[in-house]
């Protein structure tokens, strides 16, 4: 497998939880628990490199309240980008973007990054067609707690939050709003799109697009089937960490060995374009001795929490995208048709792309995104689905 790749599922996979520490609840019992999406904070961002510096004509980092795996409330941060030039009537059409994997500890929060870790390329073309983004950050990164990662319906509720902290803020964003997830963001945006009837029912959401999405993981079946790639070898000390926001006690060991274990620590901690020629070597070098579990509890458990977080669990009547390749040995390209199929099953109306190509194979096609984008807003009629009932 080429190098670029391994680094891009560290992208989708070096977010991986350092979760071993609490849910991260900010509530203060001494004062009343403020509802989610309240907006805590604003302050100028100006920390954006070449490329949002070029599209973006404003950006505003904010902080706002969302709910936790546990139910508490939280702070979260995140940054709304408003395109160059005047607003149209109405507003900018707002997009609520759900960034691919940036890393775990706190100081990878996108917003900490000039590149935003990896997204500013995507956060940019969407600020090229016109839109106004806001991005969450996602509870852990730059905020209190450990990140749950792959934790979908946590992610879920930052994004719908964040759409109401945006929407508070007196900028000219419209009230409609699509949402657009890259690889991990495309898990938080669609359990964003099954909660929000329940969860944000005052939000107008005009769509959903998913670009290769991280709907489902199946890599305790892959370490069972020895069948994992190099860039989920590397995936794996970030996979038992997020395992660890549930079970404390979930050690590396219980899965991994060897030179594997031994850079468990060091991977963990990386930030999305961290990863240098000697982490990479650890995963091409890695063979299926490196991920075995010890016992079938330590397999149960790990697969337990990847089934937890798998998605579809219910369908949406939001129109809904999916851009993704038919040879990405990040995302399993076969976990995306499993996903796919269920959507179609449980009855979404669906759009499926798949292009050639590995996990980055969307971009080929960027206009076909960023079209059908500007289509949700312009009331035009949804295109026919994919699936076959």
């Amino acid at each position: 497998m080429r190098p670029k790749r391994a680094l891009t599922w560290i992208s989708l996979a070096a977010t991986v939880v350092l979760a071993a520490a609490s849910c991260g609840s900010t509530s203060d019992t001494d004062e009343p628990a403020q509802p989610p999406g309240t907006l805590l904070s604003q302050r100028p961002l100006t920390n954006g490199g070449p490329r949002i510096a070029a599209a973006a004509g404003s950006a505003t980092y904010i902080r706002y309240i969302s709910t936790a795996p546990d139910k508490s409330p939280i702070e979260v941060s995140g940054a709304v980008y408003l395109p160059k030039g005047p607003a149209p009537q109405g507003g900018w059409p707002l997009v609520a973007y759900a960034h691919g994997t940036s890393g775990v500890v706190s100081d990878c929060a996108p917003t900490n990054s000039p590149a935003l870790f990896g997204n500013d390329t995507t956060v940019a073309d969407l600020l090229d067609s016109h839109k106004a983004v806001v991005m969450t950050n996602y509870q852990g990164l730059d905020g209190p707690g450990s990140a749950p990662y792959l934790h979908a319906e946590s992610s879920g509720y930052d994004v719908l939050d964040s759409v109401r902290a945006a929407q508070s803020l007196g900028l000219p964003v419209t009230k409609e709003v699509v949402l657009v997830g890259l690889s991990q963001g495309g898990r938080a945006t669609e359990s964003a799109a099954e909660t929000a009837k329940t969860y944000a029912p005052e939000l107008t959401i005009l769509g959903d697009a998913l670009l290769s999405p991280a709907l489902r993981s199946e890599l305790a079946e892959a370490a069972q089937a020895k069948t994992l790639t190099v860039g989920q070898y590397l995936l794996l000390p970030y996979l038992v960490a997020a395992v660890r926001y549930e079970h404390p006690d979930y050690s590396y060991d219980k899965i991994l060995h060897g030179p594997l274990l031994e850079a468990a620590p060091r991977l963990e901690a990386l930030c999305t374009g961290q990863t240098t020629l000697q982490d990479l070597a650890v995963g091409q070098a890695a063979t299926p001795a490196a991920a075995q579990f010890v016992d079938d509890a330590a397999r149960s458990t790990l697969a337990d929490y990847e089934a937890a977080g798998n998605l579809p669990k219910a369908a949406t009547d939001i129109p809904t995208f999916i851009s993704r390749g038919d040879n990405d040995d990040l995302v399993d390209t076969a976990w995306g048709n499993q996903a796919v199929a269920e959507m179609c099953r449980l009855g979404t109306d669906l759009v499926d792309h798949v292009l050639p190509g590995g996990h980055e194979a969307w971009r080929a096609r960027v206009d076909l995104v960023t079209g059908w984008i500007t289509d949700r807003f312009a009331g035009a009629p949804v295109p026919p689905t994919t699936c076959r009932r």
